[in-house]
Order: structure tokens, then C-alpha cells, then sequence
């Protein structure tokens, strides 16, 4: 599998990343779209901790999938599964770095 070193910024901090050829424009739409949940949620809120405005994102992307995986179980229509995979990886950073639970760590049963 041939791979691609890419650069990502979600609220002001660069994350070297590591993809499959082709994927790189879908995880950079998926930190792109992260990256202004973030700077909506600083201009209307107020809010100004990067932590809080990661987890508002977060929060605001994850309840928009499940809500949309109860309406249709395999994917929110129009998107593609790239994204959903692009989402996955910045999980995994953000889970990295502290600010979200491991998969299965800290989540309700």
C-alpha cells in the first residue's frame, strides 16, 4: 500500500499525518470541516480554551453521525465513507492527545 506524509491544522496546530494514496483530500476536507466547527463555535460562544472547542466540535460531529446512522444504518447519504475514515484518524489524534476517549474507554455501555 503506497502512502502519503501529509499536514493537517485543526485550531491552530499542525498534525503530521500519515495516509493511504487518495485519502489525503478526504482527511483534509474531514480537518477542514473540524477546523470550522472550531472557529464557529469560538466566534459565536465566546469560547476561547482549544480543548473545549475540540470537544464542542466533536460532539456537534459525533451526535450528526449518530443521528444519522439511526436513519440510515450505513452511511449519512451524499458523504463519503473516506470521510467517516478521515474522522476515525482525527479521533484517534484527538484521543492521542487527551481530549477524547480511547474507542471503548470512557464511553457508556
Amino acid at each position: 500500500m503506497n502512502e502519503s506524509s501529509i499536514q493537517v491544522t485543526i485550531a491552530g496546530r499542525t498534525y503530521p499525518l500519515t495516509v493511504a494514496d487518495g485519502e489525503a483530500g478526504s482527511v483534509r476536507d474531514a480537518a477542514g470541516k473540524i477546523d470550522e466547527l472550531v472557529q464557529r463555535f469560538q466566534r459565536d460562544y465566546g469560547v476561547s480554551d482549544r480543548q473545549d472547542l475540540l470537544a464542542m466540535a466533536a460532539l456537534q460531529l459525533l451526535s450528526d453521525t449518530a443521528g444519522a446512522s439511526q436513519d440510515s444504518p450505513s452511511a449519512m447519504p451524499g458523504v463519503p465513507a473516506e470521510v467517516f475514515d478521515g474522522l476515525e484518524e482525527v479521533r484517534s489524534l484527538l484521543a492521542q492527545a487527551g481530549i477524547a476517549p480511547e474507542e471503548g474507554q470512557g464511553t457508556p455501555p
